[in-house]
């Protein structure tokens, strides 16, 4: 379902667009590898399709994230994917796609590559 490469179309961050440098993200079963010039992320996902709205837990094994899980939530329409987390020292997932000023959510618009 996920599986290829997304290219970042936008962010949105505590209510305000947010500049994204070029990267790639890149799904292949359960495994991801997000590139962004040198840098380097790799892990695993967790997948819940069946929740409302779609869960997704990024679980870093390799990299900036290495150790880390962040709880997510995700939509796809098309060939488009949308992704919203918490950036917080304790993130917990999102409820709702959005951010609010004030707000430690991210949401990023991803669009399928080729």
């Amino acid at each position: 379902m996920l599986d290829g490469t997304w290219i970042p179309q936008g962010a949105e961050f505590g209510g305000q667009s947010l500049p994204l440098p070029p990267a790639r993200f890149v799904i292949a079963g359960a495994r991801y590898v997000v590139e962004t010039g040198d840098a380097r992320d790799e892990g695993v996902l967790r997948i819940d399709a069946a929740a409302t709205p779609a869960a997704i837990d990024i679980v870093g094994t390799a990299g900036p994230n290495a150790g880390k899980t962040i709880p997510a939530i995700f939509r796809m329409r098309g060939e488009l994917l949308q992704l919203c987390y918490e950036v917080s020292d304790t993130p917990r997932r999102p409820i709702a796609f959005g951010t609010a000023p004030g707000s430690v959510q991210l949401m990023v618009r991803y669009r399928r590559e080729g």
